[in-house]
């Protein structure tokens, strides 16, 4: 029996080329923070400290976890500043990547039809304010969900099986009575791993 639907985001009920957008993102982000680091640095450093915690344990947040990275590298202090020019990014330059993405409007519609929990399974590389942030592109608002995983109170990152199972524990579900849809086979599919359906975008489609 179906108790719960995972949806990602981006790609997903948010559409954009991603390839584009995590371009775009990066260049506003290193611009914005450029009095304090330089560009370049920042944005290697912060690629290198996600896929470090992508293989990391669940020990802390991944947010506890990337702070605690970016102090390694750069010192209390800069990481510090840098954490507080994060949510201020957020708030403002953050916004000049929305004219990027469309929202999935087949899919949102189909999504609100649903009479089981709804969960935002995005990947929570990204603290809460940003992923809120998104989810208004959208159209979408965090009391659609039983559930959305940010930075803050999620242990692990796509494509970790534990990620998955994470989700069904705080949702009180088995995997199998669990479907998750999502726009790429490797971090959305990965639900596989703990026996949760993975179904692509594209198989949601008008009739």
């Amino acid at each position: 029996m179906l108790k719960a639907v995972l949806f990602d985001l981006d790609g997903t009920l948010l559409l954009s080329n991603e390839e584009e957008f995590y371009s775009a993102y990066f260049k506003v982000l290193g611009d914005y923070c450029k009095d304090l680091i330089n560009p370049f640095r920042l944005v290697d450093r912060v690629q290198q400290i996600i896929k470090k915690i992508t293989l990391d344990n669940g020990n802390t947040t991944n947010y506890d976890k990337f702070m605690e990275e970016m102090k390694k590298e750069m010192g209390n202090y800069l990481a510090e500043k840098l954490e507080k020019r994060f949510n201020s990014f957020y708030l403002t330059a953050f916004n000049e990547l929305k004219s990027l993405t469309v929202p999935n409007v087949y899919l949102i519609q189909w999504m609100r039809s649903l009479k089981v929990k709804r969960v935002l399974a995005t990947n929570p590389i990204f603290p809460k304010i940003a992923i809120v942030k998104r989810m208004e592109w959208a159209g979408l608002s965090e009391e659609e969900f039983s559930l959305v995983t940010v930075m803050e109170d999620s242990h692990y990152l796509k494509p970790r099986g534990e990620y998955y199972t994470e989700i069904t524990q705080k949702l009180g579900v088995e995997p199998q009575e669990c479907v998750m849809i999502g726009n790429d086979p490797i971090l959305d599919g990965a639900c596989t791993k703990i026996g949760m359906r993975f179904k692509h975008v594209n198989e949601i489609t008008k009739n």
